[in-house]
């Protein structure tokens, strides 16, 4: 899991002039080892990387659920002034992933239609990245008509939202195909063998319509600190809940359940 905070102490290979005891600085999940001989980290590719010392902090090595955390210090990312540090935890996943994927990945240009499917914590920031880049029509699809509303609030025309937790609501294939609407990338930030398949909008074999399916995780280093730059700008702003890191055990099985509605930061020493 993402995070972000002070640094405590600066280890013995780390310059003073690199960073400063008490600078706020955001957490990139997996930075990579960044040796030479990795095929992943050689070709850009750090997030990628599987090595040992490659980070994976929270998936795999120890991450932010810690009072204190250990990085490497390519993994620290300094905060813009006005980036608080509640927006800044999650920007190095929820933000991130997104940014990734809508403008690397997926390759947003101005003027293109798009849909969306899952509007939870990435999906949402997704739909801010993409208005941002210009895309000129987002259809959006997701089982919650509240987080539909919030789409219809950042703009989004009630007649490209599509919400599958109603039964009574019209199937974004079916409009698609009727309206003979050309969708030119479909993002799943959901990640189900039901909105996988939906999101190739067509019933017939991927070949025959030439479409490219890729894969996206997290991010880079350069889209982490643009990233932070666009919640500075007020460009993206996160749909966020704030409870005590004390907890962690509730919320671990509120996510299992379902009920965790965006991005969840856990804070140490926080009260209601």
């Amino acid at each position: 899991m993402s995070g972000a905070g002070e640094i405590a102490q600066l280890g013995s290979n780390v310059s003073g002039s690199d960073f400063q005891i008490g600078e706020r600085v955001g957490i990139h999940i997996v930075p990579g080892c960044d040796a030479p001989d990795c095929p992943q980290c050689n070709r850009g590719l750090h997030r990628l990387c599987r090595a040992e010392n490659s980070g994976n902090y929270g998936l795999g090595q120890d991450g932010t659920f810690a009072e204190y955390i250990a990085i490497q210090s390519r993994a620290a990312v300094k905060l813009p002034p006005n980036v608080d540090m509640v927006s800044a935890a999650v920007s190095g996943d929820a933000v991130l992933t997104a940014y990734q994927a809508i403008k690397y990945t997926g390759t947003v240009q101005p003027g293109q239609t798009i849909a969306i499917f899952g509007l939870g914590g990435l999906g949402l920031n997704a739909l801010q990245i993409a208005q941002h880049l210009d895309a000129q029509r987002i259809l959006v699809v997701y089982k919650r008509q509240e987080s539909i509303d919030q789409a219809i609030k950042l703009g989004i025309l009630a007649d490209d939202t599509f919400c599958t937790g109603n039964p009574e609501s019209r199937r974004i294939e079916q409009v698609v195909a009727e309206q003979r609407i050309l969708v030119d990338t479909t993002f799943d930030f959901a990640g189900h063998e039901a909105t996988i398949l939906s999101a190739q909008l067509t019933g017939w074999p991927n070949v025959m319509n030439a479409i490219t399916i890729k894969g996206s995780y997290n991010g880079t280093i350069e889209a982490f600190h643009e990233c932070l730059e666009m919640i500075a700008n007020g460009v993206v702003k996160p749909n966020i809940e704030t409870e005590s890191v004390e907890e962690l055990p509730k919320i671990l099985k509120d996510l299992d359940e379902g009920k965790i509605k965006s991005r969840m930061v856990l804070l140490p020493g926080w009260k209601k």
